[in-house]
């Protein structure tokens, strides 16, 4: 009977495990960025829409040492902070100062970058960037900045119009609406005066440094997370950290700068 049994085929074993290969991970995390594109040369949009800037830049690379995907949503500065409350994004990375009054509602991450603050008029202005200087004179800032509190507390007496965008600040000025505008220095000399927009503008005065008013100015740039998501912050420092010991920051920054963007500590 045995010799008449048919013979059965030896199924092939199945292939060991590969030791080499790694358990298939789990997918990458997603890191969604909130930012108003109006702020060049930090946050912007270029001829195809795209969202581009050094915060974006440095947002990508600490993405890269994270191993994480970043997204990135367009938004309007007065709701940057309620866009991130609600949960539209996860990070605010949009030049936002860090001060006390928005550390009560946010998490800011370390200084990312700092830079002084500037008014720019027509060239060859004789206004002067005191109290008196600019009385009863147009002072364009941007709604919801830092420059906006510091404008309102210092020169009390011009005649302060608030713009939603820094764009519609320049345009004013361009169409002698206002004599002067205050903002972050690096954004109106890069952003502005080294366009063709900016032809016939200049500096006015000397930089306004935090120091001026830390309570105003604050200390610096940073990411800002909600209150809540402590752990983010803490990967997006150690992810910061890295970038700037392992020369990323300085690579991404002279793309930009011909100075120091970082400040002293």
């Amino acid at each position: 009977m045995a010799a008449c049994t048919p013979k059965q085929e030896a199924k092939p074993a199945a292939p060991a495990a590969d030791a080499a290969k790694p358990a298939a991970s789990a997918e990458a995390m997603t890191i969604k960025f909130g930012t108003d594109a109006t702020y060049a040369p930090f946050e912007s949009t270029d001829a195809s829409g795209n969202i581009v800037g050094f915060d974006i830049d440095l947002a990508n690379a600490m993405c890269e040492e994270m191993k994480a995907k970043c997204t990135f949503t367009n938004q309007a500065w007065e709701g940057i902070i309620p866009g991130l409350t609600t949960k539209k994004y996860d990070v605010i990375a949009s030049s936002m100062s860090i001060t006390s009054e928005r550390k009560q509602s946010v998490l800011f991450t370390q200084k990312v970058w700092d830079a002084p603050n500037r008014f720019v008029a027509k060239e060859g202005s004789t206004l002067q960037t005191t109290p008196e200087g600019l009385k009863g004179k147009g002072l364009g800032v941007q709604q919801g900045t830092i420059q906006e509190t510091y404008a309102k507390k210092y020169y009390p007496d011009a005649k302060i119009k608030s713009y939603k965008t820094i764009e519609d600040a320049y345009a004013d000025l361009a169409a002698k609406r206002i004599e002067v505008v205050f903002a972050d220095g690096v954004v109106l000399t890069e952003g502005f005066l080294k366009k063709p927009a900016g032809k016939g503008y200049a500096q006015l005065g000397a930089d306004v440094p935090a120091a001026a008013d830390p309570a105003i100015l604050g200390e610096g740039t940073g990411f800002a997370v909600r209150k809540e998501d402590t752990e983010l912050a803490a990967k997006l420092n150690k992810a910061f950290d890295a970038i700037r010991a392992n020369g990323k920051y300085k690579a991404i920054a002279d793309k930009y700068f011909a100075f120091d963007i970082y400040g002293s500590k």
